[in-house]
């Protein structure tokens, strides 16, 4: 018998959430087989059996978050029966337990425990009847906490122990996870409800002690207000751009780029691939750009870590993705090295992959540098959030027709803005701004793209 647990499955993971079993317990497992789909702070990713046997117990349920290393599921023989007993919903019990060798008449019996199902080993045959008969009583369940007045609240291990820490009386909440069962979105979003409502009390004249109305009071919405719970993802993203822009000093440099060329240049290159062939798109051109670029800078191609500077011998550019869930930043790998039609390939493959949830952590880790493009969103000018660790993020808008000075004379081009936002740590105003002036020359000289 052996336990699952939460593997770390990104460099940055430090806790996973059961997005949905795919086996069941009683099931047979093959070393391989897919045993659930875990959120984690990156993507939906697989978690995979190492070994064969029965899954015996599904010990976190779905929706549940936990941390790496903490057990998720036992894999067994088979033959011991935990899966069935699992499944059956556990009834207190409608009288005292009888003794056990531990526990003689007339003592007081121990105080309850809400613990994991253990399972006793078994008996021999022969000693069977050497023993004292032992009544068998059903478990709590580790996600239900007891409450004062004897009813079971359920609550995940980690919501209960966040209630715990912020004196919070889970009877007084409604779960939203599976079958009602209180979850860790639930204790934050009660936090994130509660806090403004007792600052913004007015304080109230001495009054005799009077019983605190009920917290619920406090925290219900307004009728004309909708109140949702963050999905995995969205908080995730909160928490990451937040920390990027409490700990990152950002500092913004714009440029604006003569993109006629280029774009008559594309279209000749596209007619050329035929019908069958992918056709490049303007961020594949500017992904290439950018990676020529941060060759010619390698001080753009780093990151700070623990008061140091650490320096990327590979280039491996990060596009930002909008899919319904959110937002996820696929990597083209060695983007340098690639021709432009390989890299239309790629990130064709990659976008339609974050659009089917299908990431790999291959395809989201080790990003050096990245591009956000919402130049089809009909935007003007905009500004990105510096995608930790890395050093850099360059925001890429719309593509306008402008009359320009030619020769004195004024001439419909194509503009297009760009603004970097780097971190003042590493990087300074000059360097950044000889790095967009690279990407400038490489996108208005479209041809030395595609050597």
């Amino acid at each position: 018998m052996s336990e699952v647990t939460m593997p770390r499955l990104s460099d940055t993971m430090e806790e996973g959430t059961i997005a949905r079993w795919l086996k069941h317990a009683g099931d047979e497992i093959k070393k391989g087989d897919i045993l659930a789909e875990i959120e984690t702070d990156k993507a939906t990713m697989d978690l995979e059996a190492y070994e064969a046997g029965t899954l015996e117990q599904i010990l976190v349920q779905e929706g549940e978050t936990v941390p790496i290393g903490q057990a998720v599921a036992i894999i067994g023989s088979g033959t011991s029966g935990v899966g069935a007993r699992f499944i059956a919903p556990a009834t207190p019990a409608s009288a005292p337990p009888a003794p056990t060798n531990g526990q003689q008449q007339g003592q007081p019996p121990s105080a309850p425990t809400v613990a994991r199902t253990e399972v006793a080993p078994a008996v021999p045959a022969h000693a069977e009847s050497a023993q004292p008969e032992r009544v068998s009583t059903p478990a709590k369940s580790p996600e239900t906490a007891e409450s004062s007045d004897g009813r079971g609240v359920k609550a995940s291990p980690l919501a209960r122990r966040m209630a715990e820490e912020h004196s919070i009386d889970l009877r007084q909440l409604q779960g939203t996870g599976p079958g009602g069962r209180i979850v860790r979105d639930d204790i934050q979003d009660y936090l994130e409800q509660r806090t403004p409502t007792q600052v913004s009390a007015a304080p109230e004249p001495a009054a005799p002690p009077q019983e605190a109305p009920a917290p619920v009071a406090q925290v219900s919405a307004p009728t004309e207000t909708e109140v949702s719970p963050l999905s995995r993802m969205q908080s995730i993203i909160a928490r990451r751009l937040t920390e990027s822009k409490q700990t990152i000093p950002h500092f913004y440099v714009s440029s604006e780029v003569d993109m006629t060329d280029l774009l008559a240049m594309r279209q000749t290159f596209n007619a050329s691939a035929g019908d069958d062939g992918v056709k490049v798109t303007v961020n594949d051109l500017i992904i290439k750009a950018s990676a020529l670029a941060l060759e010619k800078f390698p001080e753009v191609n780093s990151s700070f870590k623990d008061g140091q500077f650490v320096r990327y011998k590979h280039i491996h550019v990060g596009m930002a993705v909008d899919i319904p869930s959110g937002l996820v930043v696929p990597v083209i790998h060695d983007a340098n090295i690639k021709g432009v039609r390989s890299i239309a390939h790629e990130s064709k493959a990659l976008i339609e992959k974050a659009r089917n949830n299908k990431l790999t952590m291959a395809d989201l880790e080790g990003g050096t540098f990245s591009l956000s493009n919402l130049g089809m969103m009909d935007v003007t000018e905009f500004i990105a959030v510096i995608n930790p660790p890395q050093s850099a993020i360059l925001a890429v808008s719309s593509t306008r027709k402008r009359f320009v000075p030619v020769d004195s004379q004024p001439v419909v081009r194509d503009l297009m803005s760009m603004t970097m936002s780097a971190d003042h740590r590493i990087l300074y105003g000059a360097t950044v701004a000889r790095f967009l002036q690279e990407v400038k020359r490489l996108l208005q000289n479209p041809y030395s793209l595609l050597g």
